[in-house]
């Protein structure tokens, strides 16, 4: 069905456009999540021509993008770090489950994958793959993998080594 490009075109077009109060413009810098850990990097999107070929080009790597039901936006919670280290960055909030210098980095592209937390739950923040893959195996929500491609160098992740 042609429904699922449409919908990552959108989700595509949130990750760049307006999120919390800020404009993530490709090319500027954008503030997200590894291993807890707030870290800087550059986002340029594009798109694959099916899901599994999104997911064959990043190689594994995954960017996680967190999203109230009710407002299809990030809930604060999970911005709150971000904003405090780096207020003047863009920021979609975002989670990486690899960096460069990791064991298992495959460079190049991350896919995108969108966790919704379920109607009626206080989100909290999920700052680790590890915590959205476990909220959504507890049901807290669910995850969409879409055919888009971040291509995200990352920028600032000193604080990690």
């Amino acid at each position: 069905m042609r429904l699922v490009p449409v919908i990552a075109f959108f989700a595509a077009l949130a990750l760049i456009l307006a999120t919390n109060g800020r404009t993530a413009v490709a090319g500027t810098r954008n503030s997200g999540y590894y291993d807890h850990k707030v870290i800087e990097y550059v986002a340029t999107v594009v798109t694959a021509d099916s899901v599994q070929a999104a997911q064959q080009l990043a190689k594994g790597n995954v960017v996680y993008h967190v999203v109230d039901s009710a407002t299809g936006k990030p809930p604060a919670i999970q911005c709150a770090a971000n904003t405090a280290a780096f207020p003047n960055d863009a920021t979609d909030c975002n989670v990486l489950n690899f960096i460069p210098t990791e064991v298992g980095y495959a460079g190049g592209a991350w896919n995108l994958q969108i966790f919704t937390w379920k109607p009626g739950l206080t989100p909290t923040a999920l700052t680790k793959d590890d915590d959205i893959l476990a909220a959504r195996d507890a049901g807290l929500g669910t995850l969409t993998v879409t055919n888009v491609l971040v291509r995200c160098p990352v920028v600032n992740f000193a604080n990690l080594r």
